[in-house]
């Protein structure tokens, strides 16, 4: 661990956003909150930098201010050296005089829900931003009581909006759907009318939309240097820069840009990305995985693209260098109960994973005692991150939970004396589902399949001895679209084929279906079994129905099921919801042969 020269600590209040002031070297500003931010209230902290003993910069806690929620971030004032914004909590948006005390001179409320950034421009000096988890970016000055716009940018919470340092009319965003997008505020439209977007809220049209991630996008920053260069970065643990030069002017609704690199190496969620401001090609993150990191994102020939690494902040529980608690798991679990938030993913990689569920209503259960699994959740080699391997998804909760969907006894009927149902599990991870039926069903042969990355690989081998079902159960590399003999074996192919959360990335659907048609038993009673969140798109979605039919498939069934309760309704691919509400539901298809 390196220690920091200088280092100040605010008890009861965690930082969420840090920012120099633009007119003084010496002067910081600290958004803080209570409880993580979960509940309670906020600071504005206020520091600056003198010299200290041995000439190492001392940081000093000059005074701070109160609010009833917590603050989320701050943009100090291009035009004004002792004001700042901060975004709060409670949807509102205060404008701070650091020359007084107690109260802020104006603030602003006419966001519905958590303001979760706020951005000055540096060209339009009278302009700041902000963004909401309402879905909405607004446009302010200082000295007018109400907004000057609104754009209605994207179905979900807007994490950051930030203007671009190159041209004052283009504003970038980023959100829980996964995209980015770049607006041109001198020409505001709306997309026309379709899914999630009405009359009373139409969606403003962006000239960009770029599918960054398939989870949340946390961050964004315009390269100082190179106009139309943005980098991003998220839950998915991996840093992209993007080229976005193939905009066309006055051409609205676009999508795509050229990803120039990517950057692996944070073990957890990445909570902010920067550009340097003296270098086109330094790069600076802040990640879950309690890391800073520098990032050259153009190396010399042989040279890394990873500089240094800090990692002095140690904010959870520590035990002989481990994290005893995740910190992703305390934070989910808390909007959870808090918010009734639903988490997509319940267990990230290395973390320790025990799922107990009833006995499903089976003649063949091996045991009339509640089941219980115990899972590591694997980590992958990082050329394999992309991949999305190193969670515990929710479908793949709900699919364990539900396996008398399964139909085994039926299919258990057709068979001979003593012959077994084959299942496989395709990107299995950390095996949830393959591994408790293999627990639960006494006449089953299951294989666990995943990428044939020696990590991953490693940790599903491990969870299935750990179970105690190696008799009944293999783990077995398998990449989509290979040679399936390494899967089928001696045994032959499978009567049942599950997955969950696979259909996310649409480049991949091609080769997934011709595993399911390599791998699948042509039989009348043979079923595939595909869960997924809603999180994967229900254009994603649909696309994916669309090709499984065409390559010989029927859809027996296709219906969106409540995650934690008994509704269900029929799939539609143009129903409208918010982030909270897909949270809510898993899409669950089966799928039989054409015959």
């Amino acid at each position: 661990m390196n220690p920091p020269p200088s280092l100040l600590q605010t008890p009861g209040f965690a930082h969420y956003s840090l920012a120099w002031s633009p007119f003084h070297n010496n002067r910081i500003a600290l958004a803080s909150s209570a409880n993580f931010g979960i509940v309670g209230n906020g600071r504005l902290h206020l520091v600056s930098l003198a010299p200290g003993p041995a000439g190492l910069p001392l940081l000093k806690l000059d005074k701070f201010y109160e609010t009833q929620d917590g603050l989320y971030d701050l943009a100090w004032s291009e035009i004004h050296e002792n004001q700042l914004v901060t975004a709060s909590g409670d949807g509102s948006i205060k404008l701070w005089d650091v020359m007084l005390n107690d109260l802020p001179i104006r603030a602003w409320q006419e966001h519905t829900r958590e303001v979760y950034s706020v951005d000055w421009s540096n060209i339009k000096k009278d302009t700041f931003a902000s963004s909401c988890w309402d879905g909405t970016v607004k446009l302010w000055t200082p000295d007018r009581p109400r907004s000057l716009s609104t754009l209605q940018a994207h179905q979900s919470c807007v994490y950051q909006a930030l203007f671009s340092p190159h041209q004052p009319d283009t504003l970038a965003t980023c959100s829980t759907d996964g995209t980015v997008k770049i607006f041109d505020l001198r020409s505001p439209a709306y997309v026309p009318s379709g899914p999630g977007n009405n009359f009373t809220t139409p969606m403003s049209a962006a000239v960009l939309t770029i599918p960054a991630s398939p989870g949340e996008v946390l961050s964004i920053d315009w390269n100082k240097y190179r106009p139309l260069t943005l980098a991003s970065a998220g839950v998915d643990k991996v840093v992209n820069i993007w080229d976005c030069r193939m905009i066309k002017p006055g051409e609205l609704n676009q999508v795509g840009a050229a990803r120039e690199t990517q950057l692996f190496g944070h073990e957890y969620p990445v909570r902010q990305v920067q550009w340097s401001p003296h270098r086109a090609d330094i790069l600076a993150t802040a990640s879950y995985d309690m890391t800073c990191r520098v990032w050259n994102t153009a190396p010399a020939p042989g040279r890394a693209q990873l500089m240094h690494i800090h990692d002095s902040h140690t904010d959870l529980n520590m035990k002989d260098g481990k994290i005893e608690l995740d910190a992703t798991d305390i934070f989910s679990s808390s909007l959870e109960t808090l918010f009734d938030y639903h988490p997509i993913t319940l267990a990230s990689a290395g973390s320790v994973y025990t799922h107990e569920c009833k006995n499903p209503s089976s003649k063949a259960c091996a045991t009339d005692t509640p089941l219980k699994v115990t899972l590591v959740t694997p980590d992958t080699l990082s050329a394999n991150w992309s991949l999305h391997a190193s969670d515990i998804w929710m479908s793949s909760h709900y699919l364990a939970d539900h396996l008398d969907q399964l139909c085994i006894d039926t299919i258990s009927a057709q068979k001979s004396d003593g012959e077994k149902v084959r299942i496989l599990e395709l990107g299995a991870s950390a095996g949830l589902p393959g591994i408790l039926i293999a627990k639960a069903f006494s006449n089953v042969s299951v294989v666990v399949s995943d990428y044939p990355d020696k990590l991953l690989m490693k940790t599903l081998a491990e969870n299935v001895s750990r179970n105690g079902v190696s008799h009944c159960c293999v783990a077995v590399p398998y990449a989509w679209g290979s040679d399936t003999s390494i899967v089928i074996g001696d045994s032959g192919v499978f009567d049942i084929v599950v997955a969950a959360d696979t259909l996310w990335n649409p480049t991949l659907h091609a080769i997934f279906i011709q595993s399911l048609q390599s791998t699948l038993k042509k039989s009348p009673f043979a079923r595939i079994h595909l869960v997924a969140g809603l999180h994967t798109g229900r254009y994603t979605i649909q696309s994916f129905l669309n090709a499984v039919q065409d390559a010989g498939f029927d859809i027996e069934s296709a219906l969106e099921k409540e995650v934690r309760g008994d509704q269900e309704k029929p799939w539609d691919v143009k129903d409208d919801n918010d982030d909270k509400d897909r949270r809510r539901w898993v899409v669950w298809m089966v799928l039989k042969w054409r015959i």
